[in-house]
């Protein structure tokens, strides 16, 4: 993700600076309407922007916070802020556990019930809410005029700058792997549920605090607040503005506050010249506003560090053994895996060949968590792995590659870099080679005998025979999910089950 340079800190800075010294009361209240709604779209751009799951609920989160500051104001005063924020968080974490094992339209949908539960509690929950009349008198409690738009603004800035400073370096990296390739992240350790419970968390708590200052700015809060339209509107902003760049959520809540006062002429169909605007702005530059502005200044584009194999292998560290007992996979009425047992001692490379539906790269994804094994035991050293997801697993000591390119725009060797960075004891290679040069498999075989000399076992699955008998200690062939054949490359060959297997394997690379 792109860091804020000197021209974005300034537009940053230019809006409060503007109103404190220039502009008129009515010009101070749009700016501090801005500062909210940015507020509340940086919260969103944790769990839209770097997760890319259609939250539903920042608006009803935001019409919490604004609840909890107007209720509490009277006794509390200030502090109410600080209660808004717990407020938002609580159902936001509450809701998490049961919301986010959702996925896509499914997601959206449970955050949409949530946002709407919300909304109902507001109207009819008179005693509490006021119902439609809904809380006023709580205004002198909470801090106004220019104090609040000083306290508004020291917040977005805050934020928009940790926000980029965060993102900018290994969380941006980790974020955009469980975005982009969830399965790759948790073969690296990442934990993928931790990551979208936190964001859920800190997004709600954001909104929380904007609708907090929303109450103090408008002196009520009526059931309007939990609508849809603030959702639609925190959406639209952060789309238009873009959701993953550090100015996004602001651009995108300048745009939402300052058009419909421009367009005051139109009347009734200012929302149709609104729409419009917002479809050329997205036209025009489908990454958003920010993202556009930098690409027309000629700003460098942000650049993504390369996973690279280290020059220098680190001595391997951690179990010894991986072993598996009568592990068994079953998709429906196919066998996948067929009581397969096995054990590779760190130091090692183990060839994993078979005929293409022989259970390879399921016997991977089980060993790694992807898939969960129906019956036998996996362990590494006395850990059982076949209860564990993917992220413990690989924190125990197991990286994964995979087949092909899990990212857009990742080289050949990116997905290999990325295991071996993990200093796993164990590593499960899939089709390394495949469409790889002559140069490349030799490059691969040397790396393959540093991993080996640096106390790494290795299991690698690759249809290149000659390759893996010039590598590998042990060759292990499946054929229908079954062990048909174990020992030495050469023994493995020249076995005739395995010849059968492969259809002529022999003659095709005698």
């Amino acid at each position: 993700m792109r860091a804020l340079g000197p021209f974005w800190i300034a537009i940053l800075l230019l809006p409060p600076v503007l109103a404190l010294t220039v502009l008129p009361p009515f010009g101070q209240r749009m700016v501090v309407l801005v500062g909210i709604y940015a507020l509340m779209g940086l919260g969103y751009q944790l769990v839209f922007g770097q997760l890319g799951a259609l939250n539903l609920a920042q608006g009803a989160l935001f019409g919490v916070g604004a609840y909890a500051a107007a209720l509490a104001a009277p006794a509390l005063g200030w502090l109410a802020l600080s209660v808004a924020i717990v407020a938002a968080a609580v159902p936001a974490a509450i809701a998490a556990g049961p919301i986010l094992r959702l996925q896509s339209h499914y997601f959206a949908l449970a955050t949409l019930a949530l946002a709407s539960i919300v909304n109902l509690v507001a109207i009819h929950a008179e005693a509490v809410t006021g119902g439609a009349n809904g809380v006023s008198g709580f205004a002198s409690a909470l801090p106004r005029g220019s104090v609040l738009l000083a306290i508004v603004w020291a917040c977005l800035v805050m934020g928009v700058l940790a926000y980029s400073r965060l993102f900018g370096g290994r969380l941006g990296e980790e974020a955009r792997l469980v975005r982009e390739a969830p399965l790759v992240a948790a073969t690296l350790g990442i934990d993928g549920g931790r990551w979208r419970v936190a964001a859920f968390i800190a997004g709600g708590s954001l909104a929380g605090l904007s609708g907090a200052f929303a109450a103090a700015l408008n002196g009520v809060v009526s059931p309007d607040v939990t609508g849809f339209p603030v959702m639609v509107l925190c959406l639209t902003s952060v789309v238009v503005g873009g959701s993953r760049h550090p100015m996004g959520a602001v651009l995108g809540a300048v745009l939402a506050v300052c058009l419909p006062e421009l367009l005051r002429d139109f009347q009734g169909a200012w929302l149709l010249v609104y729409a419009a605007a917002t479809l050329a702005v997205v036209l025009w530059a489908p990454g958003g506003l920010a993202e556009g502005i930098d690409r027309l200044r000629g700003a460098p584009l942000p650049v993504r560090p390369e996973p690279a194999v280290p020059e220098r292998l680190l001595p391997a560290a951690g179990p010894q053994r991986l072993v598996l007992a009568d592990v068994a996979k079953r998709f429906g009425g196919v066998e996948a895996l067929s009581d397969v047992s096995l054990a590779i001692e760190r130091g090692e490379i183990v060839g994993l060949i078979g005929p293409n539906g022989s259970g390879k790269t399921t016997l991977l994804n089980v060993i790694c968590g992807l898939d969960r094994a129906d019956s036998g035991t996996i362990k590494l050293d006395t850990a059982h792995l076949e209860r564990l997801p993917p992220h413990a697993i690989a924190r125990h000591g197991l990286g994964r590659s995979f087949q092909s390119n899990m990212l857009p725009g990742d080289t050949r060797s990116a997905g290999l870099a990325r295991a071996i960075s993990t200093h796993a004891a164990f590593l499960l290679l899939d089709e390394p080679a495949a469409g790889a040069t002559d140069r490349e498999r030799e490059q691969l075989a040397s790396l393959l005998r540093r991993l080996r000399d640096a106390g790494r076992g290795v299991v690698i699955v690759d249809h290149d025979i000659d390759l893996l008998a010039r590598v590998c200690d042990r060759l292990i062939c499946l054929d229908r999910g079954k062990v048909i054949a174990v020992g030495r490359p050469a023994d493995v060959r020249a076995n005739p089950d395995v010849r059968a297997s492969f259809l002529g394997l022999e003659e095709a690379v005698a």
